[in-house]
């Protein structure tokens, strides 16, 4: 579940960081993404990973990675890495050696894979011929099963209209940002918008997997508000000061990854709770029956999400939806934070 949950959230920030961010080890091109289509032919190798804003097609044989951003993967030989695309279609026939994943594409998978496969907000096929040596996950898509396909690992699917439709609106939103930023226009507002797109879906998909320890911490979050605010406070100036303590210290270097880890994972439980709060309180004003947990921070993820991509298309008007939603952020990260301090991470009622 850890590993599944990790994942999730790698894919979620690779796919919104724009493409041109990225820098890969690819041979006789620099370590960056290529532009435009590239084909590895038949009885051709590369020693390295291919990646490229287009379409990747491997006919013969990759050593490294694959990726495909904004265009369609499609491998017919052998890539003994990882196979990624980003906003296209995946179609294997050969074999990927590693794990294969899409955000925002379906997956149809005729070949064999060595890791997991992983679709998000797209379709996912599995042939009769295919083969999976991982875990086969598939959220806010179908999931297609034929008879004699092999998967050794766990199966998990979750269809959600909401996923379906978020994950394409969020890739197109960052496609956008990319262009503008090509063209000179604030590169650094795209990777805000980016990171801002990251902190809406990933309290989504904690929630997915501990909801009862979501629900948990907003109970905490509404009852004692100002005590929640407080202590997130808190913490949010402990962090530098403890940071350069374990720094100092030979022993509490090794820690250091440890404790940011622990801080992430607080600032994502804690703001998949104040998504809940929202949703709920929007439902109490607007007289309508609350949804089940995973919808309502879903529901609210996807609205803050909308008006983040406002905030970067709209010039006067997105500038301040932008500040208002980046105080408003804070302030419920603030709270969530102190609730999951109160709560020890959901695991228990507040004052216990």
């Amino acid at each position: 579940m850890k590993t599944r949950l990790l994942l999730s959230a790698v894919l979620v920030l690779a796919a919104i960081v724009p493409a041109r961010a990225l820098k890969l080890s690819l041979g006789g091109d620099n370590g960056s993404v290529r532009k435009g289509d590239y084909t590895v032919e038949k009885g051709e190798t590369v020693d390295g990973d291919v990646a490229a804003e287009g379409a990747v097609t491997v006919k013969g044989v990759v050593a490294g990675d694959c990726s495909a951003f904004g265009g369609p993967l499609v491998i017919e030989g052998e890539c003994r890495g990882e196979g990624s695309s980003f906003g296209g279609p995946v179609r294997v026939s050969g074999r990927v050696g590693g794990d294969l994943s899409s955000f925002g594409g379906p997956v149809e998978l005729s070949g064999s894979a060595g890791g997991d496969v992983s679709s998000f907000g797209g379709d996912l096929i599995l042939r009769s011929s295919s083969t999976i040596e991982g875990e086969v996950s598939a959220f806010g898509g179908r999931l297609e099963r034929e008879p004699g396909a092999t998967i050794k690992g766990e199966v998990h699917n979750y269809s959600s209209p909401l996923i379906g439709a978020m994950v394409p609106g969020v890739a197109m939103a960052s496609m956008k940002a990319d262009r503008h930023a090509k063209r000179g226009r604030a590169p650094r507002k795209a990777l805000i918008s980016g990171f801002l797109l990251g902190l809406c879906l990933l309290p989504f998909l904690a929630t997915l997997f501990f909801p009862s320890q979501v629900e948990t911490i907003a109970a905490a979050a509404s009852a004692d508000f100002w005590r929640a605010l407080g202590i997130g406070l808190l913490v949010e100036m402990a962090v530098v000061p403890g940071t350069l303590a374990l720094a100092v210290s030979v022993i509490g270097i090794p820690f250091i990854p440890v404790a940011y880890a622990a801080l992430t994972a607080a600032v994502v439980m804690g703001t998949g709770a104040f998504f809940l709060l929202m949703a709920r309180r929007a439902c109490l004003n607007l007289e309508i029956p609350a949804p089940s947990t995973i919808k309502a921070v879903g529901y609210a993820g996807a609205a803050t999400a909308a008006i983040s991509i406002a905030g970067g298309l709209l010039p006067v008007v997105g500038g301040i939806l932008g500040l208002a939603l980046f105080l408003t952020l804070c302030c419920g990260t603030t709270l969530g934070l102190g609730a999951v301090w109160l709560t020890r991470l959901g695991t228990r009622p507040a004052g216990l």
